[in-house]
């Protein structure tokens, strides 16, 4: 006999609904990929490696990303974005020191790659903006452990309120 479904965020029974489940507690219909069994909490999704082919996701795309992965992808970013800028200074005062040098084909494609990797750290920040409430100054390789630390200590346990223990408690 299959285990009876539950919801991740309240641990109650769930009905089924068509293609979907409904749990009366929180108000809400769950797809099928949300759906846990046994009381058990949704899975955190991380990655412990962000590589910079992530950043040409689309925005949609991103927003699928755990908020793990988007902070590593904001510090390659942003990484990525003082590097450009870099470059670009330096096309802009070779073109100011030498009009004949030839390089502003150059200096206009930096141009257009810096505006295209600020505007990646600008989509970054807005979604981390939603997930934290705030777009951290710095993502730094220490704040980044602490973050999978937390993620490792997490609750996990199922979401089981137990009866008998209440009603032990009531007649105390």
């Amino acid at each position: 006999m299959e285990e009876q479904k539950t919801c991740p965020y309240c641990g109650t029974f769930l009905d089924k609904q068509g293609k979907h489940y409904s749990c009366s507690f929180c108000v809400m219909a769950l797809r099928q990929d949300e759906v846990q069994t046994g009381h058990q909490r949704l899975p955190v999704r991380r990655l412990t490696t962000v590589l910079d082919v992530h950043l040409s996701k689309t925005t949609p795309e991103l927003m699928k990303l755990s908020t793990f992965e988007l902070l590593g992808l904001l510090k390659l970013a942003r990484k990525e974005r003082r590097e450009m800028y870099e470059l670009l200074q330096t096309f802009r005062q070779i073109n100011a020191a030498d009009k004949k040098a030839g390089m502003k084909e150059e200096e206009q494609f930096s141009g257009s790659c810096y505006q295209a990797i600020t505007r990646k750290v600008f989509v970054l920040e807005n979604l981390l903006r939603q997930r934290l409430g705030y777009v951290p100054r710095q993502v730094t390789a220490e704040a980044l452990d602490t973050y999978l630390e937390h993620i490792e200590k997490d609750k996990t346990g199922p979401m089981i309120i137990r009866s008998s223990h209440c009603r032990k408690q009531e007649s105390s």
